[in-house]
């Protein structure tokens, strides 16, 4: 009897032994089905969220870019310059009072005719608003000159993006209206008359007509200030990023510019090791992706993309939707490989059933890293620029140019086209490495972003071959500025070659004709190029606009170099 009762305990001390070497084991091979689960989920949710906010950035930029274009044309316009011009003999003893000024300047001949024409203009483009600034900052005519609250009679001369324009240059910048309280973007453009600067044309966008930046959830954009100016949950919105520029500000400063004081801090930490206190299974690599907004508790992904044109920067915080979902697939995971392992039967109903899980998952993870996939290679086939350099793409360079000639053709301003090659490219590459060629390039590049104006485009046509293009420029003024940045990019030495790497550039320039071509004013500053190579290298040539095509194609001329 005894010993019936002591096998009987050690059956079931075997029993129990054996119960909690299963449920030993199970916990480690669920903790390793878990943290493969996830790893997989992260990866495609991150690939999703680069996606969306590269996307958000290449729409933000193409929409400023049109915006941007309709200030540019109108400051070329004659009845734009001499209304500005006109502006001198009667603004250059302004009225005290802004009431005072709008009654006297809105009386002003021909003012009629500016401010119904910046009407109509308002009407067509979709901008909301558009007027014009005399060189003192005086508005002296406005779109909505009907209005009781019309600009007219303002004082601009405070606003950043009006100082810049004065100053020769284009201005973008996010801000609240003085008179609407509507937010929006600012776009100033400098305007000619003669070629001395007689004012600026204006324009402002409003923030609702751009909310489909942030159609995705979790977007959000803020301006150079470090201010959520637009985001897809409103509660975010005039919140600022920690330690952002807006904090440094005066007060003063934070009601001119935003017409509030306080903005409080989007605060967006790092939960991963909070996490790892209920989910020990999480590996601390992947703990560290993981965010939350506000003291949230659901663990996000976040990204972001800066440095746009116009200040403005795109951030997603991507919600892992899936999370709760994992976590307790972990727990009943484990109970289902400890029931495996007690049982044959039990073991073929877990394996069935974890496989046709597991097949599930696997199944929709490759239809979404395919979608993913087409979705990427379609944005890869789309980009804009050049992945070295950061120059444009040549499909790019070459659209623009194609939109610059019609400006330019429209508003009767010149323009100066260059093709720029790097001289004996193949001895750098063979002498130094390819890095070094690569490191040479992009030294190009940064050479011609300080030497050319914002409104320039560089693109790189293919290999050690750009192209420049200069708005606005005749074909004595491209000569002196690229000439100006051969010289530069000759005595420069790049901080990433060796001392004895000296790199020299030839250019060929051209300027647009009355009856030109795409492929002829290319195909001219091709043929200057070669005369530059020809006649020793480390050169500039210009070469005029001939009243016939040249013979060469510029397809042949530049695949050929």
């Amino acid at each position: 009897m005894n010993k019936i009762i002591l096998h009987r305990l050690i059956a079931t001390l075997a029993i129990a032994l054996l119960a909690f070497l299963c449920w030993l084991a199970a916990g480690m091979l669920s903790d390793r089905m878990v943290q493969q689960e996830m790893t997989s989920t992260v990866r495609t949710e991150r690939q999703m969220a680069a996606s969306i906010v590269d996307n958000m950035a290449q729409i933000i930029a193409s929409d400023l870019a049109m915006s941007r274009a309709i200030p540019a044309t109108l400051a070329q316009m004659d009845l734009i310059q001499r209304a500005l011009a006109q502006s001198r003999h009667y603004a250059s003893n302004p009225a005290p009072t802004e009431s005072a000024r709008r009654v006297e300047w809105t009386a002003q001949p021909g003012n009629a005719r500016v401010n119904h024409f910046l009407h109509d203009a308002q009407g067509f483009s979709g901008l909301d608003s558009i007027w014009l600034v005399n060189e003192q900052g005086f508005c002296i005519a406005s779109s909505n000159s009907e209005d009781e609250n019309s600009f007219i009679g303002f004082d601009m001369s405070g606003r950043a993006y009006v100082t810049r324009a004065l100053l020769g240059g284009f201005g973008e910048m996010y801000g609240v209206g003085r008179l609407s309280g509507e937010p929006g973007i600012f776009i100033a453009a400098p305007a000619y008359q003669d070629g001395y600067l007689v004012g600026a044309v204006i324009a402002k966008v409003s923030i609702d007509r751009l909310r489909h930046w942030v159609a995705r959830a979790g977007t959000f954009v803020t301006d150079e200030n470090g201010v959520v100016v637009m985001a897809h949950d409103g509660r975010l919105e005039y919140e600022a990023m920690p330690d952002a520029p807006v904090t440094h500000m005066t007060p003063r400063e934070r009601l001119e510019h935003y017409r509030r004081e306080t903005f409080p801090e989007l605060r967006i930490m790092h939960v991963g090791e909070q996490m790892r206190e209920s989910a020990h299974w999480l590996a601390p690599t992947l703990a560290e992706s993981f965010y939350a907004t506000n003291g949230g508790t659901v663990p996000s992904l976040y990204d972001e993309r800066t440095g746009l044109n116009s200040g403005l920067s795109a951030h997603i915080v991507h919600p892992l939707t899936t999370w709760p979902e994992i976590s307790r697939n972990h727990s009943r995971d484990r109970f289902l490989v400890f029931l495996t392992m007690l049982g044959v039967v039990t073991l073929a109903i877990v394996i069935a059933t974890s496989y046709s899980r597991e097949r599930r998952l696997h199944r929709a993870t490759r239809d979404l890293a395919e979608q993913l996939q087409s979705a990427n290679t379609l944005l890869s086939a789309e980009a804009r620029h050049d992945a070295l350099t950061g120059a444009l793409s040549r499909r790019y360079f070459l659209d623009t140019l194609r939109h610059e000639i019609e400006l330019a053709r429209t508003a009767g301003a010149p323009l100066s086209v260059a093709i720029a090659d790097l001289d004996h490219f193949k001895q750098i590459n063979d002498r130094f490495g390819h890095a070094s060629g690569d490191r040479a390039l992009e030294h190009f590049v940064e050479v011609c972003r300080e030497q050319l104006r914002p409104s320039d485009a560089i693109g790189r046509l293919g290999g050690e071959e750009f192209g420049i293009l200069l708005p606005q420029t005749s074909l004595t003024d491209a000569q002196a500025v690229l000439e100006r940045l051969r010289k530069r990019f000759h005595h420069e030495h790049c901080a990433h070659l060796p001392d004895d790497a000296a790199l020299s550039v030839s250019i060929g320039i051209t300027e647009l004709a009355a009856d030109d071509a795409l492929e002829w004013i290319l195909s001219r500053a091709d043929l200057a190029l070669y005369e530059a190579k020809s006649r020793g290298r480390d050169r500039s040539e210009v070469r005029p606009a001939d009243p016939t095509p040249p013979a060469r194609h510029p397809e042949d001329s530049l695949a050929g170099k």
